[in-house]
């Protein structure tokens, strides 16, 4: 459809974070840098933002995770962003964050194992401690902020806007 190629890209994410206080997170390497993202991606046809969101993270990270409830939307508009160098994307995004939990209780290892499936450019899965975030990239760089107060059980805005 070509509609699907030239729109924006919706897609939904993760935030799947265990009883030790650590997040789920995807590290990618472009051939020049390391960074991070929640697992997920983008919506098929036909599919609800709720089935994608445990499809995506299923196929990445292994792990089978019932919604709990949206965190947050999140937007990028790449032509207000040009030259960023942590984007090279030209495509705009909508993305909502939903908050997870898996299916059956597992105690998870120091690292998990690579999926069956991961993305291009995906190299490992990372169990990361929420009040470490900033010792890493973790795209987009203004979700940091908001999985610490969510961490903190501080309140968050649904609606994140246009973040980088």
């Amino acid at each position: 459809m070509d509609g699907e190629r030239n729109g924006p890209r919706v897609s939904a994410r993760a935030v799947l974070v265990d009883p030790r206080g650590r997040i789920l997170l995807v590290r990618h390497h472009d051939g020049t840098r390391d960074f991070h993202v929640l697992p997920g991606g983008r919506l098929e046809l036909g599919e609800t933002a709720e089935e994608a969101v445990r499809r995506e993270v299923l196929e990445e990270t292994g792990h089978r995770v019932r919604v709990l409830r949206l965190l947050w939307v999140r937007e990028f508009l790449p032509e207000r962003h040009l030259g960023h160098p942590l984007h090279s994307t030209s495509r705009q995004q909508l993305q909502l964050v939903f908050q997870v939990e898996q299916e059956q209780e597992q105690e998870p290892g120091p690292q998990p194992p690579l999926p069956l499936r991961p993305d291009r450019t995906q190299t490992a899965l990372v169990w990361h401690p929420l009040a470490d975030l900033a010792d890493l990239t973790l795209l987009p760089l203004g979700l940091t902020a908001e999985l610490t107060a969510l961490a903190a059980g501080r309140p968050t805005r649904t609606y994140l806007g246009d973040l980088a």
